[in-house]
């Protein structure tokens, strides 16, 4: 039975839509790990298939937080303006990688670099559920800057600088443009919870889009095993969306985090 013969796609991306809507975290994270390790599916193609996927994935919500005015364009623009060249940057290693070392070589190497970046995010996960709601409060006070106001020239190039961060990492392995990205911009920007998440969402929309599309060119996506993805992402985004009100979403956190982690660390080799 071929990929594209097997129900798990659908399944599991019905699962890992349900796990975003409800919580907004783990998409990737739990995406590019399922088609290398569960369904076999080489490196380059699982990290190209996720992003043309989880572009569509997030339109949804991206467009739902649009209308909630739960987003600040000035965080996402600078922050678009460090992540879309280092994501292709990241792209461009990828495929730097593919020519230098034959087949079996570029599936290890990138597990590795996959591994580190998951372990990466499940430890970002982790800062961020217990992360003390006091200290936010009291940086917001502090600060006073709730989105409507210009940045300073410093703020600006650490917001470029972050972007550029999670840029490459999504650009290299797909992971990174929700997790660790809401996490950093938790840490030094106080912004209230709710724009926090819808600026993350549509800056990772975006940046989605553009690397989904350098990945195309580069010949790294499946267009029906992403088709099959979709089926079950989109359903599972807008049912865990809707749920998301009235299911405890901190205890989920803790328990993708956990798993995340775990899985980064088994790819490693290291239980």
């Amino acid at each position: 039975m071929g990929v594209l013969d097997h129900p798990a796609p659908v399944l599991f991306g019905l699962l890992v839509g349900f796990l975003v809507g409800l919580t907004g975290v783990g998409g990737g994270s739990l995406m590019t790990p399922f088609l290398i390790s569960g369904m076999g599916v080489s490196a380059p193609i699982a990290v190209g298939t996720d992003l043309v996927q989880a572009t569509l994935t997030k339109l949804t919500g991206s467009v739902q937080h649009h209308r909630q005015r739960s987003v600040n364009m000035e965080v996402a623009i600078f922050m678009w303006l460090g992540s879309i060249p280092a994501s292709l940057l990241g792209v461009a290693t990828l495929e730097w990688i593919k020519a230098s070392f034959d087949a079996a070589a570029v599936q290890s190497i990138m597990k590795e670099i996959i591994a580190i970046t998951l372990v990466l995010t499940g430890v970002s996960l982790i800062v961020r559920v217990f992360l003390p709601s006091g200290w936010i409060k009291r940086r917001q006070k502090q600060e006073a800057w709730k989105g409507e106001t210009s940045m300073s020239r410093k703020r600006r190039l650490g917001t470029v600088l972050l972007g550029a961060t999670g840029g490459y990492l999504v650009g290299l392995t797909s992971i990174g443009s929700g997790s660790v990205m809401a996490v950093l911009l938790l840490l030094f920007y106080p912004l209230s919870p709710a724009v926090i998440v819808g600026t993350d969402i549509v800056h990772a929309m975006v940046l989605s889009f553009v690397t989904g599309f350098a990945q195309i060119l580069a010949g790294n996506v499946d267009f029906g095993l992403a088709g099959m993805l979709l089926l079950g992402t989109i359903p599972g985004v807008l049912v865990g969306s809707r749920l998301s009100t009235w299911v405890p979403a901190h205890p989920l956190r803790v328990v993708l985090a956990a798993t995340i982690t775990f899985v980064g660390v088994n790819l490693l080799g290291l239980i």
